[in-house]
C-alpha cells in the first residue's frame, strides 16, 4: 500500500503540474499563425475557404506533414500508439464538429500492426459561425496533441492559430483557399456515413466473416481491407482474405486474443481503394462460401521493427550478430538459428524469465539479503528436527514472498501501462520519494546488522537470525525477507531478463503475469530447494561466532546501498533533497540507538517514547523530499554537450535523441547508444567495468563512434517508448548502429570488453 500510495501521489503531482501547463486558456498567451516544425512533423491549422460570413459553415483542419519514415495515428491506433486529439476554440458561439477521419493505412511494427498516416494529411473538422459574428476577422485556435513514431515514438503538442477574414454574406461564395484541393482529397478518402454498407457478421474458425450482398448493379470487387472503430476485436497484423460468394462477397478476419463476442462490428472498409463505412450485425445463418479473390497482408520484406525475443517468437533472427554466446542468448536466438515457432518462442520466454530470476541472486543488490537468509537456514539446521521443519517453512515462505512480490510489481506495471503511463522494470525507482524511503530502510537494516538495536519481529530480522523472538516468527520473517529481496533486486537486470520482460509489452495480461511468475520462481528456487533438502547445507561450517561476524559484515553493503540511493536522489531531485534525506537518516539512527541503549526496564517506556519521537521527526523530514523530480537536477552530468554528432567528439557522451542517431547515420558514422539510469546497478557496473575501460574507449575513438546516452533516471516517456520499440521495458539496453545498416545490433545486458570490441569489428 505504501508503494501504491506513493505512486498515486507522484501521479497526482505530475498531473497538477501538467494540467497547469496545458490548461491555460487560449487567450492566456499569444499564438502565432502559420506552420510549425516540431520534431519529425510540421503542423498547421488550415481552412478550405479564404473567408467566412456570419452563420456560415467552414471546414478547418489540422495539417500534419510527416518526415520520411514517420507516422501518426488514426482514431483507432491499432496494437499501439495514440490517436491525434484536438481542442478547438473560436469566436463566441462557434459550433465545432468532431474530426472526420480519412482512411488510414496499416503499419507493421515487429509482431504488431498500427493504423495511421504518413506523408501529408489533413484531419478536417467543421465549424458553424454564429449569426452575430462581427469584426474584420475570426480567430481560431486549436490545441493539438499527437504521437509520431518510426523506430521510436515521440509525443508532441502545439497550440496553433488561424485568422479568417469575415465577409459580407451578400457578396456570394467565398473563394477557395490554397488548401482546398487537399481538403477535397481528404473528403474523397473519408467514408460518408449516409452511404454505409450493411453487412452480416458470422463467427468462423479463429475469427469473424463479414458478408455483403451488394445491389445487382454493383461491379465485382478485387480488394478489400477493414479497419475497426474499436480496439480489441480483430487482430490488427493478421491477413484479411476477400472471397467472392454466390450472393456477393465476404471478408475473413482473425479475432484478437480475448476478443468479446459482440453482436455488431463497425468500421471503415477500403473497397478497391474507396472508403466506405461498414456496419455489421451478427446473424445466425451459415456463412456464404466462395473462392479467394485477394488477401490484404504484410508486404513481403516490408519495413518492420522489433528485436530480441520478439523476433524469435515471430520466426526471425536478430538484426545483427556477434559471436558472443551471451549476446545471442539475450536476443532469444541461437547462432545460426532460423527462428522459432510462436509456441516454442513462448516456452523459450518462460525459460529465459526463470533463468534471469535465478541469476538475480548473484547480483550485488540482492546478495546481502540472500546471505542473511542462508544464515537463517544454518541456524535452523543446528536445532535438529524442529529446526529443519522450521527451515522448510522458512524456505517456502521466502519463496512465497518473492513470487507474490513479483505478482504485485507485475500487476502494478500492467495497471499503470493500461492507464497510459510509460513504465518499465524498476519504475518505482524513478520516484524520488521511493528512492529516499529505500535509502532509509537500508540504513536501518545496516544498523540492525551492526547490533545497534534489535527488533525481534521487525522486517530487518530477515527470517530469524540472532534471537529467540525472531525464531518464533521465522515464517513471517522469511516471507518479509522475500519481499525485501524483490525490492532490492529491481535496480538490477540479470542476463536473459531483458528480452523476457520486453514481452510483457505486447502479450495479454495472463501471459505477461506468467513471465513475472517465472522470474519469481527462478529467483526463489534455490531457497525452496534448501528448505526441502536441508542436507544440502552440510557443506556450511557449524554454527558459531562466524555467523554473527558475517551478519555484522553484511551491514556494510547495506550502508553502501543507502549511500548509492542518496546519490540517485541527488541526481533526481537535487542536493537539497539529499540533505533532507541525510538529516532524516541521522535523526532516525538516533531514535533506534535510543531504543537499543535504553530498551531494558525500567527505562523501556521512556526509550520507546524517545524512539517514536525521533523516528517521527525523521519521517517528517523525509516527507519534505519532493515526490516529483526536479527538472533542474543534474541528471546527465556525464553527458557532453560539446556539439552535434558531426563534431570531433567521438569519445564524449552526448544526450540521446532519435534525430542525433539519424544525423550520425546520414554521415556514415557508427553510433553506440547506452540506455541507462543512475539507479540501475547493472548499468553502473557495465559503465565502470567495460564502457570506461581504455581498450573500449580507444576502439570508440579509432572508429569515430558517436556515443549517445539515454538517461532514464527520471521518468521519460520518449525513452520508455524507445525501449518498447526494441522489445524492452527496462534498462540497460545497448544498441550499436553500424554505418549503412539502419537496424541496430542489440548487445547483452551484461557487457564484457570482448563483446563490445567484437561488435565494433
Amino acid at each position: 500500500m505504501g508503494l501504491m500510495h506513493m505512486l498515486a501521489n507522484t501521479s497526482r503531482a505530475l498531473a497538477v503540474v501538467l494540467g497547469a501547463m496545458l490548461g491555460l486558456p487560449a487567450g492566456a498567451q499569444a499564438v502565432d499563425t502559420g506552420a510549425r516544425r516540431i520534431d519529425s512533423v510540421e503542423v498547421e491549422l488550415v481552412a478550405d475557404r479564404s473567408a467566412i460570413a456570419p452563420g456560415e459553415g467552414l471546414m478547418l483542419g489540422l495539417r500534419i506533414a510527416h518526415a520520411p519514415g514517420w507516422h501518426t495515428y488514426w482514431r483507432n491506433s491499432g496494437d499501439s500508439g495514440l490517436p491525434t486529439t484536438i481542442e478547438p476554440t473560436g469566436p463566441a458561439g462557434s459550433e465545432f464538429g468532431a474530426i472526420r477521419w480519412p482512411a488510414p493505412k496499416r503499419f507493421w511494427i515487429g509482431p504488431l500492426a498500427n493504423y495511421g498516416y504518413e506523408g501529408e494529411v489533413i484531419l478536417p473538422f467543421s465549424v458553424r459561425m454564429p449569426t452575430g459574428l462581427t469584426g474584420g476577422s475570426a480567430r481560431f485556435e486549436v490545441f493539438a496533441q499527437w504521437l509520431v513514431c518510426r523506430e521510436v515514438c515521440i509525443p508532441g503538442e502545439a497550440r496553433l492559430a488561424l485568422d479568417v477574414p469575415v465577409r459580407d454574406g451578400a457578396s456570394g461564395q467565398a473563394p477557395a483557399s490554397a488548401q482546398a484541393p487537399r481538403f477535397a482529397d481528404m473528403q474523397a478518402a473519408t467514408p460518408d456515413p449516409a452511404r454505409a454498407i450493411a453487412a452480416s457478421l458470422h463467427p468462423i474458425e479463429k475469427g469473424l466473416a463479414l458478408s455483403v450482398t451488394p445491389a445487382a448493379s454493383a461491379a465485382p470487387i478485387s480488394s478489400a481491407e477493414f479497419f475497426p472503430y474499436v480496439t480489441g476485436r480483430i487482430a490488427a497484423p493478421a491477413p484479411q482474405t476477400l472471397r467472392r460468394t454466390g450472393t456477393g462477397w465476404r471478408l475473413d478476419l482473425e479475432s484478437a486474443d480475448g476478443a468479446d463476442s459482440s453482436a455488431s462490428l463497425d468500421g471503415l472498409v477500403l473497397i478497391d481503394g474507396r472508403p466506405f463505412e461498414l456496419r455489421a450485425v451478427r446473424v445466425d445463418q451459415p456463412v456464404p462460401q466462395g473462392e479467394v479473390v485477394s488477401v490484404a497482408q504484410r508486404p513481403p520484406g516490408g519495413p518492420t521493427t522489433g528485436s530480441g525475443l520478439l523476433e524469435a517468437i515471430q520466426g526471425r533472427s536478430g538484426s545483427g550478430s556477434t559471436s558472443d554466446a551471451g549476446a545471442q542468448a539475450s536476443r532469444g536466438v541461437s547462432a545460426g538459428s532460423g527462428g522459432a515457432s510462436p509456441e516454442t518462442g513462448w516456452v523459450l520466454s518462460l525459460v529465459f524469465a526463470a533463468v534471469g530470476g535465478l541469476l538475480l541472486n548473484l547480483m550485488p543488490c540482492v546478495f546481502p539479503v540472500i546471505g542473511l537468509k542462508v544464515l537463517g537456514f544454518a541456524r535452523s539446521d543446528a536445532d535438529g528436527a524442529a529446526g529443519r521443519q522450521a527451515m522448510r517453512r522458512g524456505g517456502f515462505a521466502f519463496a512465497g514472498g518473492v513470487v507474490l512480490s513479483f505478482w504485485a510489481l507485475g500487476g502494478l506495471m500492467l495497471a499503470l501501462r493500461a492507464a497510459g503511463d510509460a513504465v518499465g522494470w524498476g519504475f518505482q525507482l524513478q520516484s524520488p520519494g521511493f528512492v529516499a524511503a529505500m535509502s532509509l530502510l537500508f540504513l536501518l537494516i545496516g544498523l540492525n546488522f551492526s547490533g545497534l538495536y534489535e527488533f525481534g519481529l521487525s522486517l530487518t530480522r530477515l527470517g530469524g537470525v540472532g534471537s529467540g523472538a525472531a525464531k518464533e516468527s521465522s515464517t513471517l520473517g522469511a516471507f518479509a525477507a522475500g519481499v525485501l529481496a524483490v525490492l532490492v533486486a529491481t535496480p538490477c537486470t540479470a542476463p536473459f531478463m531483458g528480452s523476457a520482460l520486453g514481452l510483457t509489452l505486447t502479450q495479454p495480461a495472463w501471459q505477461a503475469m506468467a513471465i513475472f511468475t517465472a522470474i519469481g520462481l527462478g529467483m526463489a528456487l534455490p531457497y525452496a530447494l534448501l528448505g526441502a533438502f536441508p542436507a544440502w547445507l552440510k557443506a556450511l561450517p557449524r554454527p558459531g561466532r562466524w555467523m554473527q561476524t558475517l551478519r555484522e559484515a553484511l551491514a556494510f553493503p547495506m550502508y553502501a546501498s543507502a549511500a548509492w540511493l542518496a546519490w540517485v536522489l541527488a541526481r533526481q531531485a537535487g542536493a537539497d533533497a539529499m540533505l533532507r534525506l541525510l538529516l532524516a537518516g541521522v535523526v532516525m539512527a538516533a531514535g533506534v540507538w535510543a531504543w537499543g541503549r535504553f530498551s531494558a526496564p525500567p527505562a523501556s517506556r521512556l526509550a520507546l517514547a524517545v524512539t517514536s519521537l525521533l523516528v517521527a521527526l525523521g519521517a517528517s523530514l523525509l516527507l519534505l523530499v519532493p515526490l516529483h523530480t526536479d527538472v533542474t537536477a543534474q541528471v546527465s552530468s556525464d553527458s557532453s554537450q560539446a556539439g552535434p554528432p558531426g563534431s570531433n567528439t567521438a569519445v564524449a557522451w552526448q544526450d540521446w535523441s532519435e534525430a542525433r542517431v539519424a544525423q550520425a547515420q546520414a554521415q556514415g558514422r557508427a553510433v553506440f547508444v547506452d540506455f541507462t539510469a543512475a539507479w540501475c546497478v547493472t548499468c553502473q557496473a557495465n559503465k565502470q567495468l567495460v564502457l570506461e575501460r581504455q581498450a573500449v574507449r580507444q576502439a570508440f575513438e579509432r572508429d569515430q563512434v558517436v556515443l549517445l546516452r539515454a538517461d532514464w533516471t527520471r521518468r521519460d516517456p520518449v525513452i520508455a517508448a524507445a525501449l518498447a520499440q526494441h522489445g524492452r521495458n527496462g534498462v540497460p539496453l545497448y544498441l550499436l548502429y553500424r554505418p549503412n545498416q539502419p537496424a541496430p545490433i542489440i548487445l547483452p545486458e551484461l557487457l564484457t570488453v570482448a563483446t563490445v570490441l567484437e561488435a565494433l569489428r
